[in-house]
Protein backbone atom coordinates (compact mmCIF):
# COMPACT_ATOMS: atom_id res chain seq x y z
CA UNK A 1 0.00 0.00 0.00
CA UNK A 2 1.00 3.49 -0.84
CA UNK A 3 3.07 4.92 2.50
CA UNK A 4 1.25 8.11 2.44
CA UNK A 5 -2.05 5.82 2.71
CA UNK A 6 -0.57 3.92 5.60
CA UNK A 7 0.11 7.21 7.56
CA UNK A 8 -3.80 8.26 6.61
CA UNK A 9 -5.31 6.22 9.68
CA UNK A 10 -2.77 7.45 12.58
CA UNK A 11 -3.16 11.26 11.57
CA UNK A 12 -6.98 11.07 11.32
CA UNK A 13 -6.68 9.48 15.24
CA UNK A 14 -4.30 12.00 16.68
CA UNK A 15 -6.24 15.36 15.66
CA UNK A 16 -8.42 13.76 18.20
CA UNK A 17 -5.51 14.03 20.99
CA UNK A 18 -5.83 18.27 20.44
CA UNK A 19 -7.13 20.00 23.63
CA UNK A 20 -10.39 21.15 23.84
CA UNK A 21 -11.97 24.74 24.26
CA UNK A 22 -15.14 26.20 25.78
CA UNK A 23 -17.90 25.81 22.77
CA UNK A 24 -18.47 28.56 20.61
CA UNK A 25 -21.20 29.49 17.94
CA UNK A 26 -20.72 27.50 14.48
CA UNK A 27 -21.27 29.69 11.46
CA UNK A 28 -22.02 27.97 8.13
CA UNK A 29 -20.49 30.22 5.86
CA UNK A 30 -17.45 29.03 7.79
CA UNK A 31 -16.85 25.60 6.46
CA UNK A 32 -14.08 24.44 4.84
CA UNK A 33 -14.19 23.91 1.09
CA UNK A 34 -14.87 20.09 1.09
CA UNK A 35 -15.39 19.17 4.88
CA UNK A 36 -18.65 19.62 7.10
CA UNK A 37 -19.31 20.51 10.89
CA UNK A 38 -21.37 17.78 12.57
CA UNK A 39 -23.25 20.77 14.39
CA UNK A 40 -26.79 21.14 12.48
CA UNK A 41 -27.47 24.82 11.18
CA UNK A 42 -30.10 26.98 12.65
CA UNK A 43 -30.60 28.91 8.87
CA UNK A 44 -30.97 28.05 5.24
CA UNK A 45 -27.24 28.26 2.90
CA UNK A 46 -26.45 27.59 -0.32
CA UNK A 47 -22.81 27.46 -1.53
CA UNK A 48 -21.30 27.70 -4.72
CA UNK A 49 -18.61 25.70 -5.09
CA UNK A 50 -15.78 25.33 -7.78
CA UNK A 51 -12.55 23.24 -8.90
CA UNK A 52 -10.00 22.29 -11.11
CA UNK A 53 -8.75 18.98 -11.77
CA UNK A 54 -6.18 17.60 -13.73
CA UNK A 55 -5.04 14.07 -14.67
CA UNK A 56 -8.04 12.26 -13.83
CA UNK A 57 -8.55 8.60 -15.03
CA UNK A 58 -11.98 7.28 -16.05
CA UNK A 59 -13.43 3.80 -17.61
CA UNK A 60 -13.04 5.09 -21.40
CA UNK A 61 -10.50 8.18 -20.69
CA UNK A 62 -7.70 9.43 -19.05
CA UNK A 63 -5.77 12.21 -18.40
CA UNK A 64 -9.16 14.19 -18.23
CA UNK A 65 -8.09 17.78 -17.41
CA UNK A 66 -10.76 20.40 -16.59
CA UNK A 67 -13.45 21.71 -13.86
CA UNK A 68 -16.71 21.66 -12.22
CA UNK A 69 -19.25 23.70 -10.47
CA UNK A 70 -21.56 22.80 -7.87
CA UNK A 71 -24.27 23.98 -5.43
CA UNK A 72 -24.88 22.76 -2.16
CA UNK A 73 -28.11 23.83 -0.12
CA UNK A 74 -28.50 23.13 3.42
CA UNK A 75 -32.20 23.10 4.73
CA UNK A 76 -33.08 22.87 8.67
CA UNK A 77 -36.11 20.23 9.54
CA UNK A 78 -36.76 22.72 12.65
CA UNK A 79 -40.38 22.18 12.76
CA UNK A 80 -39.34 18.50 13.74
CA UNK A 81 -36.22 18.80 15.40
CA UNK A 82 -33.51 21.69 16.08
CA UNK A 83 -30.88 19.32 15.37
CA UNK A 84 -32.40 17.42 11.60
CA UNK A 85 -31.51 18.91 8.35
CA UNK A 86 -31.26 18.15 4.63
CA UNK A 87 -28.30 18.68 2.37
CA UNK A 88 -28.48 18.87 -1.43
CA UNK A 89 -26.08 18.61 -3.59
CA UNK A 90 -25.90 19.94 -7.24
CA UNK A 91 -23.08 19.15 -9.42
CA UNK A 92 -24.21 21.74 -12.25
CA UNK A 93 -21.58 21.98 -14.84
CA UNK A 94 -18.06 20.36 -15.73
CA UNK A 95 -15.87 20.98 -19.00
CA UNK A 96 -12.67 19.66 -19.49
CA UNK A 97 -10.61 17.28 -22.20
CA UNK A 98 -9.20 13.72 -21.90
CA UNK A 99 -7.67 11.62 -24.28
CA UNK A 100 -9.79 8.39 -25.51
CA UNK A 101 -9.10 5.10 -24.01
CA UNK A 102 -11.58 2.75 -25.32
CA UNK A 103 -9.98 0.48 -27.84
CA UNK A 104 -13.44 -0.13 -29.60
CA UNK A 105 -13.98 3.65 -30.28
CA UNK A 106 -12.31 5.10 -33.96
CA UNK A 107 -11.38 8.28 -31.90
CA UNK A 108 -8.56 6.01 -29.52
CA UNK A 109 -5.64 7.40 -28.44
CA UNK A 110 -7.58 11.31 -29.80
CA UNK A 111 -7.74 14.15 -27.24
CA UNK A 112 -12.09 14.37 -26.95
CA UNK A 113 -14.07 17.73 -25.77
CA UNK A 114 -16.34 16.52 -22.40
CA UNK A 115 -18.62 18.98 -20.53
CA UNK A 116 -22.17 18.80 -19.78
CA UNK A 117 -24.93 19.57 -16.76
CA UNK A 118 -23.36 17.18 -14.29
CA UNK A 119 -20.21 16.08 -12.31
CA UNK A 120 -18.07 13.04 -12.41
CA UNK A 121 -17.79 11.64 -9.17
CA UNK A 122 -20.21 13.74 -7.79
CA UNK A 123 -24.41 12.85 -8.31
CA UNK A 124 -27.33 14.92 -7.64
CA UNK A 125 -28.04 13.66 -4.06
CA UNK A 126 -29.76 14.57 -0.62
CA UNK A 127 -28.55 13.69 2.49
CA UNK A 128 -30.59 13.59 6.02
CA UNK A 129 -28.81 14.99 8.55
CA UNK A 130 -28.98 14.46 12.27
CA UNK A 131 -26.61 15.24 15.23
CA UNK A 132 -26.96 13.14 18.25
CA UNK A 133 -24.03 14.43 20.73
CA UNK A 134 -23.28 18.48 21.64
CA UNK A 135 -20.07 20.18 22.44
CA UNK A 136 -21.74 21.54 25.58
CA UNK A 137 -22.83 18.32 26.98
CA UNK A 138 -19.87 15.77 25.32
CA UNK A 139 -17.38 17.63 24.47
CA UNK A 140 -17.59 17.52 21.26
CA UNK A 141 -20.46 17.71 18.65
CA UNK A 142 -21.71 14.36 16.86
CA UNK A 143 -23.85 13.61 13.72
CA UNK A 144 -24.83 11.05 10.90
CA UNK A 145 -25.89 11.18 7.23
CA UNK A 146 -27.93 8.99 5.26
CA UNK A 147 -28.73 9.91 1.53
CA UNK A 148 -28.99 8.97 -1.96
CA UNK A 149 -27.62 10.42 -5.40
CA UNK A 150 -28.31 9.84 -9.10
CA UNK A 151 -26.78 10.69 -12.20
CA UNK A 152 -29.56 13.34 -13.84
CA UNK A 153 -27.74 14.87 -16.64
CA UNK A 154 -24.74 12.59 -19.00
CA UNK A 155 -21.59 14.63 -20.09
CA UNK A 156 -21.14 14.92 -23.72
CA UNK A 157 -17.89 14.58 -25.58
CA UNK A 158 -16.39 15.26 -29.21
CA UNK A 159 -15.76 11.39 -29.41
CA UNK A 160 -17.81 9.55 -31.80
CA UNK A 161 -20.79 7.08 -30.58
CA UNK A 162 -19.18 3.97 -33.07
CA UNK A 163 -18.26 0.40 -31.75
CA UNK A 164 -15.74 -0.83 -34.14
CA UNK A 165 -16.20 -4.57 -32.90
CA UNK A 166 -20.20 -4.38 -32.93
CA UNK A 167 -21.70 -2.07 -36.02
CA UNK A 168 -24.82 -0.50 -35.62
CA UNK A 169 -27.20 0.57 -38.57
CA UNK A 170 -27.06 3.98 -36.75
CA UNK A 171 -23.52 4.29 -37.28
CA UNK A 172 -24.14 4.99 -40.93
CA UNK A 173 -27.13 6.81 -40.59
CA UNK A 174 -25.70 9.08 -38.14
CA UNK A 175 -21.80 9.08 -38.35
CA UNK A 176 -21.39 12.56 -36.70
CA UNK A 177 -23.43 10.95 -33.67
CA UNK A 178 -21.17 11.37 -30.79
CA UNK A 179 -20.47 9.46 -27.20
CA UNK A 180 -21.93 10.26 -23.31
CA UNK A 181 -19.58 10.15 -20.85
CA UNK A 182 -20.83 9.28 -16.88
CA UNK A 183 -23.90 8.76 -18.42
CA UNK A 184 -25.82 6.85 -15.82
CA UNK A 185 -25.81 5.74 -12.13
CA UNK A 186 -26.83 6.03 -9.01
CA UNK A 187 -24.83 6.40 -5.40
CA UNK A 188 -25.93 5.63 -1.79
CA UNK A 189 -24.53 7.93 0.97
CA UNK A 190 -23.57 7.17 4.35
CA UNK A 191 -20.93 9.30 7.07
CA UNK A 192 -20.14 10.04 10.22
CA UNK A 193 -19.53 13.83 11.34
CA UNK A 194 -17.66 14.90 13.95
CA UNK A 195 -16.02 18.86 15.23
CA UNK A 196 -15.06 20.33 18.62
CA UNK A 197 -13.17 23.31 19.87
CA UNK A 198 -8.93 22.98 20.21
CA UNK A 199 -6.40 24.53 21.11
CA UNK A 200 -2.73 24.94 18.45
CA UNK A 201 0.15 26.87 19.45
CA UNK A 202 -2.37 28.45 22.34
CA UNK A 203 -5.05 29.99 19.34
CA UNK A 204 -8.40 28.70 19.25
CA UNK A 205 -9.60 26.55 16.04
CA UNK A 206 -11.71 23.98 15.09
CA UNK A 207 -11.22 20.70 14.91
CA UNK A 208 -13.45 18.29 11.99
CA UNK A 209 -13.28 14.82 10.67
CA UNK A 210 -16.39 13.33 8.39
CA UNK A 211 -15.96 10.00 7.72
CA UNK A 212 -18.41 8.51 5.50
CA UNK A 213 -18.87 5.61 2.21
CA UNK A 214 -20.25 6.47 -1.13
CA UNK A 215 -21.85 2.96 -2.63
CA UNK A 216 -22.27 2.91 -6.17
CA UNK A 217 -24.50 1.04 -7.90
CA UNK A 218 -24.78 0.25 -12.25
CA UNK A 219 -22.33 3.58 -13.16
CA UNK A 220 -20.92 3.91 -16.39
CA UNK A 221 -17.96 5.49 -18.02
CA UNK A 222 -17.04 6.63 -14.47
CA UNK A 223 -14.77 3.51 -12.63
CA UNK A 224 -11.30 3.83 -13.87
CA UNK A 225 -10.92 -0.17 -13.76
CA UNK A 226 -14.14 -0.50 -15.51
CA UNK A 227 -16.16 -1.55 -12.73
CA UNK A 228 -20.16 -0.82 -12.67
CA UNK A 229 -20.81 -1.72 -8.80
CA UNK A 230 -17.76 -0.09 -5.97
CA UNK A 231 -17.72 1.14 -2.94
CA UNK A 232 -15.49 3.61 -1.95
CA UNK A 233 -14.41 5.65 1.37
CA UNK A 234 -14.84 9.62 1.85
CA UNK A 235 -12.78 10.67 4.50
CA UNK A 236 -12.35 14.54 5.03
CA UNK A 237 -10.15 16.09 7.66
CA UNK A 238 -10.03 19.83 8.48
CA UNK A 239 -8.62 22.41 11.11
CA UNK A 240 -10.55 25.91 10.93
CA UNK A 241 -7.33 28.37 12.61
CA UNK A 242 -7.98 31.60 14.91
CA UNK A 243 -8.77 34.27 12.04
CA UNK A 244 -6.20 36.62 11.35
CA UNK A 245 -5.97 40.73 10.57
CA UNK A 246 -9.55 40.29 11.56
CA UNK A 247 -11.13 39.02 8.04
CA UNK A 248 -8.70 35.89 6.98
CA UNK A 249 -9.43 32.30 8.48
CA UNK A 250 -7.02 29.74 7.41
CA UNK A 251 -8.13 26.27 7.09
CA UNK A 252 -5.96 23.39 6.19
CA UNK A 253 -8.21 20.46 4.74
CA UNK A 254 -6.68 16.72 4.11
CA UNK A 255 -9.32 14.39 2.06
CA UNK A 256 -9.16 11.42 1.24
CA UNK A 257 -11.37 9.29 -1.73
CA UNK A 258 -10.95 5.59 -2.84
CA UNK A 259 -10.97 1.80 -1.48
CA UNK A 260 -7.49 1.78 -0.67
CA UNK A 261 -6.35 -0.78 -2.95
CA UNK A 262 -7.45 -0.34 -6.84
CA UNK A 263 -8.20 3.73 -6.56
CA UNK A 264 -6.65 6.03 -4.16
CA UNK A 265 -7.27 10.13 -4.30
CA UNK A 266 -5.32 11.95 -1.50
CA UNK A 267 -5.74 15.66 -1.68
CA UNK A 268 -4.11 18.49 0.91
CA UNK A 269 -6.27 21.37 0.38
CA UNK A 270 -4.59 24.85 2.26
CA UNK A 271 -7.45 27.41 1.83
CA UNK A 272 -8.78 30.33 3.19
CA UNK A 273 -12.05 31.76 4.38
CA UNK A 274 -13.18 35.79 4.48
CA UNK A 275 -15.93 36.80 6.06
CA UNK A 276 -17.49 39.60 4.28
CA UNK A 277 -19.99 39.37 7.80
CA UNK A 278 -22.31 36.58 9.44
CA UNK A 279 -23.73 35.25 6.69
CA UNK A 280 -21.72 35.35 3.49
CA UNK A 281 -18.44 33.88 2.54
CA UNK A 282 -15.25 33.68 -0.02
CA UNK A 283 -13.18 31.24 0.09
CA UNK A 284 -9.85 30.16 -1.96
CA UNK A 285 -7.47 27.72 -1.71
CA UNK A 286 -4.90 24.89 -3.60
CA UNK A 287 -5.18 20.63 -4.08
CA UNK A 288 -1.99 19.61 -4.05
CA UNK A 289 -2.10 15.49 -4.51
CA UNK A 290 -0.14 13.58 -2.51
CA UNK A 291 -1.05 10.41 -3.92
CA UNK A 292 -0.60 8.98 -7.75
CA UNK A 293 -4.36 8.46 -8.51
CA UNK A 294 -7.14 10.95 -9.27
CA UNK A 295 -6.93 14.49 -8.94
CA UNK A 296 -3.45 15.37 -9.33
CA UNK A 297 -4.08 19.32 -8.41
CA UNK A 298 -5.47 21.94 -9.41
CA UNK A 299 -7.29 25.38 -7.37
CA UNK A 300 -11.02 25.58 -5.59
CA UNK A 301 -13.33 28.39 -4.56
CA UNK A 302 -16.81 28.90 -3.43
CA UNK A 303 -19.31 31.37 -2.04
CA UNK A 304 -21.43 30.89 0.76
CA UNK A 305 -24.39 32.73 1.96
CA UNK A 306 -26.73 32.20 4.83
CA UNK A 307 -30.31 33.67 5.39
Amino acid sequence: MNPTLTALGPAFASALLLIPLAASAVNSTLQPISTRFAQTQSSTSIELIGSTFTDLDLEEADDFDGWTASAEIVVPLETISDHMQLRFLIPFYTNGDARITDETKPDLGEKSDIDGYGGVYDFVSVQFEQQWLEVKTSGFNAAYAIGFGAVLVPLDTTALDIDLTDPEPDDVTDPEATDLMNHEGYVFLTGLKFDRPVSIFGQESQLLLNAGVRGYVLTDDLHPDDQNNFIWADLKEAIIFEQIWNYVVPVLELTYLGDFNDFNELLLKPQVIIPFNESASLKLGGLLSLSGEGNQGGFAGGFSYSF
